[in-house]
């Protein structure tokens, strides 16, 4: 197997794993040519799990969809400041055609709790002896902590999150804590955390902050690309942790 897993975030429905390969090794080979130091194709892994939300017509019907729509529509006004007042005004941000995928997303994972399970075990299944790294983004950073969560047994040398929305109240509210720190996720031994300056989805952009001093938390530039995963991944400091990790394997 791979010495290092891929975890994507939301809005994967329509690419595939090996699709996102092609999109994340050039930027992530540029991240570690700052330091000198190369990966092959070989030592790469993609734990997908996207097309978990990509509807099927000939087994979902329209109004499944528009049912799904609606329970994320109640999900996120609940984790919005504003409620629902403030939905026209991230239509405006992103896009209405964003947003519906945002509640169909949102949606599909409330009324269908398999699904959570199942985008979990898609990460679990690619953890094995020779995984020495992980590098997740966005809403795989979410997935990838439940399903070390799920495995304390497993000792992971590295885990990198790229646009963490893990500080956010909808994770930080269901996590067990001891004297106000979220747990530890699973047997990790080293976490690395980078936020993009003006990343929205970065709630808490300093994890240490929820999960103790451990997280090694550093703040990149990307630009006009805040949340884009591509910048993520050729950051010096992004290359320098997987560096490290790859120097020791």
């Amino acid at each position: 197997m791979a010495k290092i897993v891929l975890v994507h975030g939301a809005f994967h429905e329509l690419w595939g794993p090996h699709e996102i390969a092609a999109r994340w090794l050039p930027a992530l080979r540029d991240g570690l040519w700052h330091h000198g130091v190369e990966v092959s194709d070989r030592d790469i892994a993609v734990a997908f799990y996207g097309d978990y939300f990509r509807p099927d017509p000939e087994t979902t019907s329209a109004d499944e969809v528009e049912a799904a729509q609606h329970a994320g529509e109640r999900d996120l006004t609940g984790l919005l400041p504003g409620g629902s007042e403030m939905l026209p005004a991230l239509a405006d941000a992103i896009g209405q055609r964003m947003l519906d995928r945002m509640k169909y997303l949102a949606g599909v994972l409330a009324t269908h709790p398999d699904v959570r399970d199942r985008c979990i075990a898609r990460v679990t299944e690619r953890l094995d002896a020779d995984t020495r790294i992980v590098i997740a983004h966005s809403l795989g950073t979410v997935v990838t902590v439940m399903a070390l969560e799920r495995n304390p047994g497993f000792e992971l040398p590295l885990l990198v999150t790229l646009g963490s929305p893990l500080g956010a109240p909808f994770f930080q509210d269901r996590v067990e804590r001891v004297d106000g720190i979220a747990a530890w996720p699973g047997g990790l031994q080293r976490w690395v955390n980078v936020a993009a300056v003006g990343d929205r989805a970065c709630a808490e952009p300093r994890l240490a902050n929820c999960f103790g001093p451990r997280v090694e938390d550093h703040a990149v530039n990307n630009g006009y690309r805040a949340h884009d995963v591509e910048p993520y991944l050729n950051a010096a400091v992004t290359g320098a942790a997987v560096a490290a990790a790859l120097a020791e394997s």
